[in-house]
């Protein structure tokens, strides 16, 4: 349970806007930014800013190259005394971060921004990435950005918008012992999965929760399990051998977690990627 507890955690943080500057920040070419969501510095990297990144999470491992920057702690138990020793300008910080924290870093002269709320959807994506820029000073840089993402998406839609029988499918991203759970209507995926040409199966679920009976009853044509890079190998195999799992008809395939979890720049991969195997056809 812990597991599936610190899933829900990521992706909870992972979609949500940003609300609150505490300071002015210095000159954004030498900026010294500690990111405490890894789509940040994901969003981070891809402004060109990988440079002034000198502290991220443990979770914050994309692009490869920034794990060589040093880890502040974990996504809801940041280090203070680790921050406060890498002397940063900016802190970006995730709605499960404790207020109390946030204050803490504002008090040591750090200007502080953090998620408050959900923000889903396509507009929420960009509003991320353009907040992103605005919080380090590349506000040109994420509207190039954000556009760059927009136009991929709708690219995409606009490729699916014609299909008539739209396929269906899942995305799982924990079954078995450790509870089923799933891109559910009421989260970002199911953003994803729908501007990709896809009806979501656990639409009718709510915060991230599916029923086996649910999936059972809807079936859908493709049942995505999460992969990670500590995911157990085979669990495709293993999902297909599993009662009642086995029942499901649908073809079953892993897909990268974290590019389909951490909303910003790789939600246009990933709409491409569940469009492409949907419908391979158009592409």
């Amino acid at each position: 349970m812990k597991k599936i507890l610190t899933i829900i955690i990521v992706l909870t943080l992972c979609f949500a806007c940003f609300a609150q500057s505490v300071v002015e920040k210095t000159d954004s070419e030498n900026l010294r930014i500690v990111s405490l969501a890894p789509n940040v510095t994901e969003i981070l990297c891809a402004l060109g800013c990988e440079e002034n990144i000198v502290g991220r999470t443990d979770y914050c491992d994309y692009p490869q190259s920034v794990s060589a920057i040093p880890s502040i702690g974990t996504l809801y138990a940041p280090d203070l005394e680790a921050i406060l020793a890498l002397e940063p300008d900016v802190a970006i910080a995730s709605s499960i971060v404790d207020p109390a924290f946030v204050e803490s870093l504002s008090r040591a002269g750090i200007t502080t921004y953090q998620f408050l709320e959900e923000y889903n959807g396509l507009e929420g994506t960009c509003n991320l990435i353009l907040e992103t820029g605005k919080a380090v000073g590349k506000e040109e840089e994420a509207k190039a950005l954000s556009n760059e993402v927009r136009g991929r998406i709708e690219s995409v839609s606009e490729k699916v918008a014609a299909v008539e029988n739209k396929k269906s499918c899942v995305y799982i991203i924990s079954w078995g012992e450790w509870g089923d759970y799933a891109a559910t209507g009421d989260t970002y995926i199911n953003s994803l999965i729908e501007a990709a040409g896809g009806v979501n199966a656990a639409k009718e679920g709510s915060y991230w929760s599916i029923s086996k009976e649910l999936l059972l009853s809807k079936d859908p044509d493709y049942i995505f399990l999460s992969e990670y890079a500590y995911s157990e190998k085979g669990q495709a195999e293993a999902f297909k051998n599993t009662a009642p799992y086995s029942q499901l008809k649908g073809t079953v395939m892993t897909i990268d977690g974290n590019a389909v979890e951490r909303q910003g720049v790789r939600s246009a991969d990933t709409v491409e990627a569940i469009a492409k195997i949907l419908y391979p056809e158009l592409f």
